[in-house]
């Protein structure tokens, strides 16, 4: 006999019990004739609870509404063909680049990886293009030399990877980045010229170089000579502008302009409506020779597509709905205002709302004139688009809109297709500079966590500094001399010193202002080694701003550009494909929130407790 298991009725009845059916028949005709037109009408037996069910569920209420059957838009473009960076002229700006890569990207730092890549492919390339190894007769003139300056030799003898690498190529392997210089200046050809090689090889060698070139230009994505960067140290963010034409002509132009670009990617919001100062007057021809001018294509006819989504109900009662979304099972208090609209957008209006698919090109500003939507009954309305009036009003919908910089006006209405990449590839960080304050120093400090090494990639700033110093000081420091036996209890404290890798900033007064201040970068001493008394420099290119020029400038950051919680700012390679297939890789930087405020322990002029000497040991 089997013994009945008895299970408590509760375990049914509890609160997460839901109804669903697990099994279904399915019901068939079966038709016996080669005549279906029977078969196709789809009678129903009882077609009299059919029509009282729809009663029930509303569906004779007459609504005096008819569903949208044609819809036709009319919409002006304009593509932007200007560019421009404070302080800059304007340049012409075509899709063959993304708006991110042309922002951001920067001259690629020749390291020592970099210089070795360069230099092995270009052995690869000149045997394909002569069929002989010419390394010898390259290495004579384009061999890896030891830096001569103090500080390169630090760096690369601290770092023990970099050490390594270098010993190993500096006789085997052609300095890429001085080839590099040398075909751009002139000089290769001449040492092609110059050289034993046959007229052949040297004609070859010559053509190699260009592709050289290219192939390089093709890997890393840098500016042009003479172009200005977007990136406004002041405010550790990119700055820029761009500009479409404004009306038939090409005469006028609309400037959208972005001050607060920092997050790394580019979309409608990093944008405002600027003044037509800030790009200037294009060109007659355009930009890259496409004529710089409003267009107006002819309307364009769609028939409305319904917006769908995942458990939506369905449009007709009687249809069968899938378990995706069980609305029954929201749980929203009264204080939960966005769960409850989005039920009643789901339950009551999903089925209300249609979309129009129209393709713009990449990198246009568009402004919808208009829609003349048709329904079933015949009856056209011009629909007008939403969000008119002045751009201050509050009460005005707007959505995806772009903000006029000088406040006042009416609302601008266009829309912005930016010209950016929709997903990119970001590589670990070459540097990372954290901002704190230090409120007992009253100072700030930019933390190089991470510094981009000899060998190009990112290294520990901690660690550098620390094996730095150990370069530095071979030798164990001495003993400090005998001083007189004392019984004082305190000791004065001359100061306090920081890693190298912290760099100071200091407060400062602006320039006609006793109460503004700016964060001026200052310098700490380098109290022990070899180098004792030199001034410690930042390693990376962040912090470095107006050191790399034959006059040093001085490097100011805003004040309100560090917040309590400090800033964090990153460079790191970018890969994306753009739209034509091609890979794009660049060099840029990212700004975000940091960290709250780190004490440094820098302090001067300090009396601080003696510190008794060790007891000597005993005998016995």
């Amino acid at each position: 006999m089997s013994q009945g298991i008895n299970i408590p009725a509760a375990m049914f009845l509890s609160d997460s019990f839901r109804p669903s059916i697990v099994t279904r028949n399915r019901l068939e005709g079966r038709p016996r004739k080669e005549d279906f037109d029977r078969s196709l009408r789809a009678e129903v037996s009882d077609a009299l609870w059919k029509l009282c069910r729809q009663w029930q569920f509303g569906e004779f209420q007459g609504e005096d509404a008819g569903s949208a059957v044609l819809a036709k838009v009319q919409v002006d473009t304009a593509r932007i063909d200007r560019y421009a960076v404070p302080g800059g002229a304007a340049v012409s700006y075509d899709e063959t680049l993304p708006l991110e890569a042309k922002v951001e990207r920067e001259t690629i730092p020749m390291d020592l990886a970099t210089r070795v890549q360069a230099g092995r492919h270009w052995l690869r390339l000149l045997r394909a293009r002569t069929g002989a190894d010419h390394r010898a007769t390259y290495l004579t003139q384009y061999a890896f030399d030891e830096p001569t300056e103090s500080e390169p030799v630090a760096h690369l003898r601290s770092d023990q990877k970099a050490r390594q690498l270098w010993e190993a190529v500096k006789a085997r392997v052609v300095d890429g980045g001085e080839l590099l210089e040398a075909i751009r200046s002139g000089a290769h050809a001449a040492f092609v010229q110059g050289s034993a090689m046959s007229d052949a090889d040297k004609a070859a060698a010559l053509a190699a170089a260009d592709a050289f070139l290219a192939w390089y230009a093709r890997v890393y994505s840098q500016p042009e000579a003479g172009e200005r960067t977007a990136w406004a140290p002041r405010y550790l963010e990119y700055q820029f502008a761009c500009s479409t034409p404004a009306d038939k002509t090409g005469a006028t132009q609309t400037v959208l302009v972005a001050e607060q670009y920092h997050h790394g990617h580019l979309d409608w919001y990093s944008f405002d409506i600027g003044s037509a100062a800030s790009v200037p007057r294009r060109d007659p021809e355009g930009a890259a020779g496409r004529a710089a001018v409003l267009e107006s294509p002819p309307p364009l006819t769609f028939i409305p597509d319904v917006v769908e989504f995942a458990g939506m109900p369905n449009v007709r009662w009687w249809e069968f709905e899938d378990q995706k979304t069980d609305f029954g099972d929201i749980r929203a208090s009264t204080t939960d205002l966005p769960l409850l609209m989005l039920a009643e957008f789901g339950l009551i209006y999903g089925n209300d709302w249609s979309v129009l698919p129209y393709d713009l090109p990449v990198g246009t500003l568009c402004e919808v004139r208009g829609i003349v939507v048709t329904d079933v009954f015949g009856v056209r309305t011009f629909i007008r688009p939403a969000g008119r009036g002045a751009d201050e009003d509050w009460q005005r919908w707007s959505m995806y809109n772009l903000t006029r910089a000088p406040e006042g006006g009416p609302a601008d209405l266009r829309l912005l297709l930016v010209p950016a990449t929709g997903k990119l590839e970001e590589g670990s960080p070459i540097e990372n500079v954290l901002l704190t304050r230090d409120e007992m120093a009253n100072m700030v400090f930019g933390i190089e966590a991470t510094i981009p090494g000899v060998i190009g990639k990112g290294i520990s700033g901690h660690e550098a500094a620390a094996d730095l110093l150990r370069y530095l000081t071979p030798e164990p420091p001495q003993p400090p001399a005998a001083v007189v036996a004392t019984d004082a209890v305190i000791r004065y404290q001359l100061g306090t010193t920081v890693p190298e890798n912290w760099i100071p900033f200091i407060p400062v007064h602006n320039p006609g202002s006793n109460r503004d201040v700016r964060l001026q970068r200052a310098a700490m001493p380098r109290l022990v080694g070899a180098e004792i008394g030199s001034i410690v420099t930042p390693r990376g290119a962040i912090l470095r701003h107006g050191l790399d020029v034959p006059e040093p400038q001085p490097y100011f950051v805003l004040e309100e550009g560090v917040p309590q919680v400090g800033a964090n700012v990153t460079r790191t390679f970018q890969r994306a494909r753009w739209w034509d297939g091609r890979i794009v890789t660049w060099l840029g930087r990212r700004k975000a929130i940091g960290r709250w405020a780190r004490g440094s322990g820098l302090t001067f002029d300090q009396i601080v407790p003696r510190r008794p000497a060790p007891a000597e040991p005993q005998p016995g």
